[in-house]
């Protein structure tokens, strides 16, 4: 653990001084990898808080110079696949912090580990509804990607959250299920689930949790199994990303930009899986579902004053 957060933190030193230009400075890219980070695993929305970050803090300042296109249209097409790329580090981070699963999934491919082969046909049942669905639906919900329709999704999460988290503390609804007692039916299950996320704002989190709960898991492996989950899901967006957008990307981005927005994304999402694994199992997300209603308050009120 430390010789890889040392060998992340030498990486970063290197690329903060690395040259080029690009639509977000260093510190834009080191704020946008910690909200990325941050907020991937808990249930609040990364997608929502990179769009609400970049619409209100950072200086949406002049595109670099000597590009092919100054359009505005790419700059925005450029900037939602930075935000979904940079997903990488979170992904990085689930692959060390759960290299056991990971090695029982390989086992599992052999036949040398039966819970290991379980798991991953799981995880790709669960992965399913995502793949047929995305790519048809991905394009037209980017029209969502401002602070308005986000804050309603949080806004509607918020609130499910809430009425969930009540009827989980009824004895009948209460989860004492393991990830090793999962079906494939349940794994498709929240998969379902985790379709909702497709609109910014709802949490891919939140969605894959409240699946697994339905489901009858426990709340800690409710949320192991979503982080388990957001790596094949965010492996797969992220490379469909990046070969869908790469000609618009390489316009207005180097390499050191993603690179130092994924390490930061992983250094910051290896805290979060931490602290939300033990929480999770003591509170639920009820303070989480009161943050969103907050902070959806707060970009209601910043709208409307606009």
């Amino acid at each position: 653990m430390k010789k890889f957060l040392l060998v992340l933190t030498v990486a970063m030193m290197f690329l903060t001084n690395s040259y080029g230009e690009n639509i977000f400075t260093t510190k834009e890219s080191i704020i946008l990898g910690i909200t990325q980070g941050t907020t991937e695993f808990l249930p609040i929305s990364s997608t929502g808080h990179l769009i609400l970050v970049d619409q209100f803090l950072l200086s949406h300042g002049p595109l670099p110079s000597g590009n092919m296109d100054d359009s505005k249209a790419l700059r925005v097409q450029a900037k939602n696949a930075y935000f979904v790329i940079i997903q990488f580090g979170s992904m990085l981070a689930v692959l060390f912090l759960y290299r056991r699963r990971f090695t029982d999934m390989f086992l599992g491919l052999f036949g040398r580990n039966h819970h290991g082969c379980n798991l991953m046909l799981n995880l790709i049942a669960s992965f399913l509804p995502a793949a047929i669905i995305g790519p048809f639906v991905s394009g037209w919900l980017k029209i969502l990607y401002h602070a308005l329709p986000v804050a309603i999704a949080l806004t509607i999460g918020g609130i499910i959250m809430i009425r969930v988290e009540k009827s989980y503390r009824k004895r009948w609804m209460r989860g004492y299920g393991k990830i090793d007692n999962l079906t494939f039916a349940k794994s498709f299950f929240i998969g379902l689930w985790q379709c909702l996320a497709f609109i910014p704002g709802t949490s891919r989190s939140m969605a894959t949790i409240i699946g697994g709960y339905q489901c009858g898991l426990r709340r800690s492996e409710a949320a192991e199994y979503s982080f388990l989950l957001g790596f094949v899901t965010l492996s797969a967006a992220t490379v469909y990303e990046f070969v869908k957008n790469f000609h618009i990307i390489s316009l207005y981005f180097s390499a050191k930009t993603f690179l130092l927005g994924i390490s930061i994304a992983c250094l910051s999402s290896m805290v979060a899986i931490k602290f939300l694994i033990s929480f999770i199992a003591r509170n639920g997300m009820i303070i989480f579902a009161w943050y969103r209603i907050i902070l959806a308050i707060l970009v209601f009120r910043s709208f409307f004053r606009q």
